[in-house]
């Protein structure tokens, strides 16, 4: 008989993050009807839409977003592709999953202000070119940052994706079995690509297409990284709606709502249209396939696997690397490729500026991802007891609805949560906005402990029964004790998702809030590099320090057995 309050913990779960987003999408849609009694609009009408479409922009900002996003999107997806096939499995792989964790611990917005200050006409690489060139000697008027056809904004996407799919994809691999099915294609004569693209891709890509899905809704709306990587005048879709929303003129919150609306229907057509170019990409890709060619060369995929991550490991590296540098640098003129001088005084005077920020964000960043770990556990533990019943319920029918938060636009419902906040009197709380991290929280918490919990092995648990007679003791002191490892690195991953949490921030928090990541965007976007470096230096070495911290704790917790330092 399981215990009746592991009944609660789906549900929990499931209201934790469905009743933002359903609030929220109610709380838009309303005003973009012309809803809004707080504005005296009482009286439903499509004026909103006919004033979001005479907005000066918005034509151009909704061809820039289906551009960059979807574009981002399948890049992400082809090169995940390229370097599963070229590579995995194989050594060189095993050394990339190993950086995946890290990698994937860099928040977006620290990112690309790195990649920024790297690529900028007066940036680091062209910095070192014409050091060991003598070519330009000036800075030149190339726009390969914030170029109006959102060219680097695709890049700084796909960039910041292709680790996420790679490691969701690392999570259905096993269950493929790789090395054996490789092996029975090169018995036939087929090479590797052929293999590849014939026996693996199709049945992973089934398991990466919700993965997949949440990509493209992500970089469909995505506004930090737009902020900082992308064109201004006009900007995406998603930026325009944000401005409309903190206009000064209250009335244009109405129109807001609308594009709002509109960006959700637009991330919806796209999931739809990819789910039906699906079809006849499969029929095209079977006649493709049965052509009766073995395709034994594969070394040009190779390279350009290789290459792809080549360009990965530059673009991460350097952007931490030029991080440092700004934030230590005294004097740094163009062409030199070092600071002719270093200093920390830009680190002490940001001490004091950085303090309140720093503590909102290790407080939220960690009570939110406590939160979610608990009832992840709780959902889990019960889908473990329901094995032994006759109940239909399985937590993994939660999967498509815990990718809802993922797959909604988050300036969809955003707005409309926090007017719903306002009407009941909570807004501007900072229990409300751990409550709006935890919407993105739980999704990733789920994806990273569910494979772990659900491998555990009930017979240790079952032991530890009959030995002591107590359930309860069990399932704390081996079963959780086994499991400290995926654990800690679960509540690392939760912890880094709150760190990189924007929009959530700056709608729920109603403007009493500033998080580092709140700073660091807005530093983005002024002159002083030294300043900005600090805080995305701030903002990319927590989550760093959380994931350190996973693997450091397990390793001491089990620094007397043995059998369980690897585990």
């Amino acid at each position: 008989m399981r215990p009746a309050i592991l009944r609660w913990f789906p549900r929990l779960t499931i209201a934790a993050f469905l009743t933002p987003v359903v609030l929220g999408l109610a709380g838009t849609w309303l005003p973009a009807l012309g809803w809004f009694p707080a504005l005296d609009q009482t009286r439903l009408t499509f004026a909103p839409w006919v004033d979001l479409m005479a907005y000066p922009g918005v034509g151009h900002a909704l061809r820039l977003t289906l551009v960059t996003g979807l574009g981002s999107a399948v890049l992400a997806l082809a090169v995940t592709a390229i370097i599963l096939v070229a590579f995995y499995p194989s050594r060189p792989f095993r050394r990339l999953e190993r950086l995946l964790a890290p990698i994937l611990s860099v928040p977006h917005a620290a990112f690309a202000i790195g990649i920024g200050f790297l690529v900028a006409p007066s940036g680091w690489l062209l910095r070192i070119i014409e050091t060991v060139t003598g070519w330009p000697s000036i800075p030149p008027n190339w726009l390969t940052f914030k170029d109006p056809w959102g060219f680097s904004l695709i890049g700084v996407l796909a960039l910041k994706e292709i680790p996420f799919l790679l490691f969701m994809a690392l999570a259905s691999l096993p269950a493929l079995k790789v090395r054996e099915t490789l092996w029975l294609g090169h018995s036939l004569g087929y090479g590797r690509l052929k293999t590849w693209l014939m026996l693996l891709w199709p049945p992973l890509y089934d398991r990466l297409r919700l993965p997949f899905y949440a990509v493209v809704a992500f970089a469909l709306s995505v506004v930090d990284i737009a902020l900082i990587a992308g064109p201004t005048t006009p900007p995406t879709l998603a930026v325009l709606v944000t401005r409309l929303f903190n206009d000064p003129d209250l009335l244009l919150r109405l129109p807001g709502a609308a594009g709002a609306t509109l960006l959700l229907l637009v991330t919806v057509g796209s999931l739809l249209f990819l789910r039906l170019l699906e079809y006849p990409g499969h029929r095209l890709l079977t006649r493709w396939l049965a052509n009766g060619r073995r395709w034994q060369k594969a070394g040009s995929l190779r390279m350009l696997g290789g290459l792809s991550v080549a360009v990965g490991a530059i673009a991460y590296a350097g952007s931490l690397c030029i991080l440092l540098l700004w934030s230590i640098a005294d004097r740094w003129r163009y062409p030199d490729a070092l600071p002719a001088g270093f200093s920390l005084r830009h680190w002490t005077d940001s001490l004091d500026r950085i303090a309140d920020p720093l503590w909102l964000t290790l407080s939220t960043g960690l009570t939110s991802a406590v939160i979610a770990l608990i009832l992840v556990i709780g959902a889990l533990e019960n889908e473990v007891r329901l094995r032994y019943s006759q109940s239909r319920f399985n937590s993994q029918h939660l999967l498509w609805v815990l990718y809802l938060p993922l797959l909604v636009p988050q300036i969809a419902f955003l707005f409309g949560f926090q007017v719903s906040l306002i009407w009941l009197g909570i807004d501007g709380t900072w229990w409300v906005l751990v409550w709006s991290h935890l919407v993105f929280v739980l999704p990733y918490t789920f994806l990273t402990l569910s494979g772990p919990y659900r491998a555990f092995d009930d017979r240790y648990a079952w032991v530890a029964i009959s030995l002591s007679g107590s359930t309860v003791r069990s399932f704390w002191q081996i079963k959780l004790g086994m499991l400290w490892r995926p654990i800690a690195y679960t509540l690392a991953t939760g912890f880094a998702v709150s760190v990189a949490q924007y929009l959530p921030t700056l709608f729920i928090g109603g403007g009493r809030f500033a998080t580092v990541t709140t700073e660091a965007v807005s530093l983005a976007s002024g002159s002083d590099r030294r300043t900005t470096a600090v805080y995305a230096l701030v903002q990319q070495g927590l989550p760093l320090l959380g994931f350190l911290l996973a693997i450091l704790l397990p390793a001491w917790r089990y620094r007397h057995h043995r059998a369980m330092q690897h585990r």
